[in-house]
């Protein structure tokens, strides 16, 4: 019988002897739902294609270096639904976010031909599968199995998205707010430009706010400097990001 993507996330969180929040594995259980779906611009067989080339990078104990190129290192498939030029845009933001510019964006957006929201879908994937995996490496549990693939067209839905000052990718600004943006644009009276990011795709902000709540601070808490689940103090937690993120190259 066929495991769910729920199932498979499931099964390795709660076979492990360490004991894994409800919240969290709710939410990688969410993003592994999605992970193999049709989604907004890229249908499920090409959503697939791009986590396995995440999954290969992160795996990858001598990563190509992100000058070469992934793809003619004989590591990824030959076979793969996607090009090889954007196989290697994903393995370079996969393992080498830090040395991305606006001028290589440009340019890699030229020589694919993904639009600025495909591009934000792709994010979405990787953050994905980053996190599930990643998470499973680092507390020593099994790593979930991809999901199989569901057949379907991506929605194709867009939003009134505008160019803004430190993106790269057109967003949507707080005065444009469309109803599937709601949920993370209401009740706010500023948007910080790294909540806003993935604004034109509202399924990759679902994924952010998700993974974001359970792996991070929820949204809504971030003004309040004493939140805490009762384990980590939000100085702590802080402490913890703002080192990982150094360590990263986060831009932010």
């Amino acid at each position: 019988m066929t495991q769910t993507p729920t199932s498979l996330v499931e099964s390795t969180h709660h076979a492990s002897d360490m004991s894994v929040r409800s919240d969290l594995t709710a939410a990688h259980a969410h993003v592994w739902e999605k992970l193999a779906a049709p989604g907004t611009w890229w249908n499920g067989s090409e959503r697939l294609a791009v986590a396995e080339v995440v999954r290969t990078a992160l795996d990858d104990p001598n990563p190509i270096p992100p000058w070469d190129s992934a793809s003619n290192s004989g590591r990824l498939p030959n076979d793969s639904v996607i090009s090889p030029e954007l196989q290697d845009a994903v393995y370079r933001l996969a393992v080498h976010a830090g040395t991305l510019t606006e001028e290589w964006y440009q340019k890699m957006r030229d020589a694919t031909g993904v639009t600025p929201q495909q591009w934000v879908e792709i994010i979405e994937v990787t953050i994905s599968v980053a996190s599930v995996l990643r998470f499973a490496q680092i507390a020593g549990i099994e790593r979930p199995d991809f999901p199989e693939v569901l057949e379907g067209r991506p929605t194709g839905q867009p939003q009134p998205s505008k160019p803004a000052k430190h993106h790269w990718v057109p967003v949507v600004h707080l005065e444009d707010v469309t109803p599937e943006l709601a949920p993370y644009y209401d009740g706010l009276t500023a948007l910080a430009p790294v909540l806003r990011a993935l604004s034109s795709v509202p399924a990759a902000m679902d994924t952010l706010a998700t993974l974001g709540n359970a792996q991070y601070i929820p949204m809504r808490e971030m003004i309040d400097l004493n939140w805490t689940r009762g384990t980590l103090s939000r100085r702590q937690i802080e402490l913890v990001a703002g080192r990982l993120s150094a360590h990263r190259e986060c831009f932010y």
